[in-house]
């Protein structure tokens, strides 16, 4: 009797997975197979019955799309531009944070919050603070070296260092946090040793605290890199809807308007899905490295 109990009850919880598991199906699942097959058609809604199957055009069609190259180059510099900024700082603040100071707590906390704005938010007060005309940084600018009117997000020059700025102040914390979480993990004894034997702070750091933080260093790398790629599309929208020009425009923002504004469905599945390969080839070299290192 108390097996058939138990037997009927291990059945049961796997009903209350149904609810969840037919949202995921109908809210992920059918819609990326739907795009894979509309990816082969010159699908628009604006035609409705008067598309068909052209096969591998549109992917053929991306290799040659100027503004999708301009989108690319645009997203590798505000990647790598970014992370690099930001895992640079992180660790100097870190360094400098990994250490009995009074009101430690505080200050962690005031870091977590540029990371819980959201980024409309985010965006909305940037594009404010760097208004040409009555911005806040344009008026300390002009108070302190008598420059005036710089066009932050109107240049054609200034535009991405000034989303790349907005990026590094969001995103800086990430990195400090989780730096600082893997220095704290590690054991002070090799790092005591180093300093018995004379060793100077930057070499302890060189060859004692950096080699054991690497693994943990390529895991905070390659969080930060998907999350650039992916999770973009909202400050750059509100700061500068990819312009001027197309000097800001990510691909994200690209497949935006190929899908909403142009009404290329087809083309844009395609293009997304040549993106979401990218984002899966990054993701797999940095873990197939991390399995290489014995992670």
């Amino acid at each position: 009797m108390e097996m058939k109990i138990g037997s009927k009850s291990n059945k049961i919880k796997y009903y209350f997975l149904v609810p969840a598991l037919t949202v995921l199906i109908f809210m992920t699942i059918v819609p990326l197979i739907f795009s894979l097959g509309v990816s082969f058609t010159n699908y628009s809604p604006t035609r409705i019955g008067s598309w068909s199957f052209i096969g591998f055009e549109n992917f053929i069609r991306t290799f040659t799309d100027s503004e999708i190259g301009t989108s690319f180059i645009n997203n590798v510099i505000f990647v790598v531009v970014s992370v690099t900024i930001e895992f640079v700082l992180g660790m100097v603040i870190a360094l400098l944070l990994n250490r009995k100071i009074r009101g430690i707590s505080f200050i962690r906390t005031m870091f977590l919050l540029p990371m819980m704005v959201t980024p409309v938010a985010v965006g909305l007060m940037w594009r404010w603070l760097l208004n040409t005309d009555y911005g806040l940084l344009n008026y300390f600018i002009e108070q302190v070296f008598g420059i005036t009117s710089i066009n932050w997000l109107g240049s054609y020059s200034l535009a991405m260092p000034s989303i790349i700025l907005v990026d590094i102040w969001k995103w800086t914390p990430f990195m400090i946090l989780s730096l600082l979480a893997g220095l704290q993990s590690l054991s002070q004894e090799p790092i005591e040793a180093a300093r018995i034997d004379g060793a100077s702070n930057w070499q302890i750091f060189r060859y004692v605290t950096l080699p054991r933080l690497k693994n943990i260093i390529f895991v905070i790398l390659l969080i930060r890199t998907i999350d650039c790629l992916t999770r973009s599309f909202d400050v750059v929208w509100t700061l500068t809807n990819g312009g001027p020009g197309l000097s800001t425009e990510l691909l994200s923002l690209r497949i935006y308007r190929l899908a909403f504004k142009f009404w290329e469905t087809g083309y844009a599945s395609a293009v997304s899905w040549l993106y979401l390969l990218l984002v899966i080839f990054i993701t797999t070299r940095f873990i197939s490295y991390l399995y290489k290192q014995e992670f």
